[in-house]
């Protein structure tokens, strides 16, 4: 087999990447794989946002709190814990709310809802208080916005974390996975139009009747099977005409070395397994060896 050219061979490893990325684009499981994906980027880009304003408003707590304090004081290093705590806790209950969401369960609670607000609210006025009454200098407004706003987009991220996990769960779990098996039948039916050309090509092989003039030979003389050949295996070499039907000689010594030999009549069949002529062929042989076999 001649080997393909190489652009040939290329285009072919192309098509078949294609079809194999075709073929997975139609499984469901797919989509899964996307959302997840999806949920994995956002949750970490809403982190690395909700890390940075805690550490805003972490200084402003700790501003608040320490005072006139100095670092030579526990409670000023103490003082910047107060707010990662307070954050901890708004993101603890935030994931349990969105879990529950997730399957679909309400949180009808008071209690939670007066949580968040709480942790909410001490952030904020923790940041604002040192930003109105500073105590060095005049209010500025930029410090005064700055503290106001990046508690309010810190609570916000912190609820919005839980719904775009909650929301992405629900996504996955409405998918409904179909069953590879059911692709197969569509690829099968092909196949079975290949056994239907066998047959076409061996329609010809029913002449089996050629066999049925033989078998009338073969009744007549039961007791003089063995005498016959004798008178058969001088004659055909002799008298069996061949020539016209475009047979090599050597194949026709065969033949004739065929019927000398073989003690019961020739059929066509004995002629195609030996010399591997066609069945046409072959028959003809037989209706010109008849004659002689008689």
């Amino acid at each position: 087999m001649a080997k393909q050219p190489r652009p040939v061979r290329k285009l072919s490893r192309r098509l078949d990447v294609a079809r194999q990325l075709h073929d997975l684009e139609q499984d469901t499981a797919l989509d899964i794989v996307e959302i997840e994906r999806l949920r994995v980027s956002v949750t970490r880009s809403l982190w690395l946002f909700l890390a940075i304003g805690s550490v805003f408003t972490t200084t402003g707590v700790q501003d608040f709190l320490a005072g006139h304090l100095t670092p030579a004081d526990p409670v000023w290093w103490g003082c910047w814990g107060v707010e990662p705590c307070l954050v901890g806790i708004l993101i603890t209950v935030l994931r349990w709310e969105a879990a529950m969401i997730a399957r679909g369960i309400d949180i009808d609670s008071r209690a939670v809802d007066w949580l968040k607000r709480f942790l909410l609210g001490s952030t904020l006025v923790m940041n604002v208080v040192p930003a109105l009454f500073p105590r060095d200098g005049g209010i500025s407004a930029g410090m005064l916005a700055a503290h106001i706003m990046v508690p309010v987009l810190v609570f916000f991220l912190a609820e919005v974390m839980p719904v775009v996990q909650a929301r992405c769960t629900q996504a996955r779990r409405a998918i409904t996975l179909t069953n590879p098996e059911t692709s197969k039948p569509e690829t099968t039916p092909p196949a079975p139009t290949t056994p239907v050309k066998a047959p076409t090509v061996f329609a010809p092989p029913p002449p089996a009747a050629p066999v049925e003039a033989p078998t009338v030979f073969l009744p007549p003389p039961p007791a003089a099977v063995v005498e016959a050949p004798a008178a058969r295996v001088e004659t055909p070499a002799a008298s069996v005409e061949l020539d016209g039907l475009g047979i090599p000689v050597a194949m026709q010594a065969q033949i004739r070395q065929l019927v000398a030999d073989s003690i019961a009549p020739v059929t066509a069949v004995d002629i195609q397994r030996a010399t591997r002529l066609p069945l046409s062929i072959a028959t003809r042989v037989v209706d010109r060896l008849t004659p002689v076999t008689a």
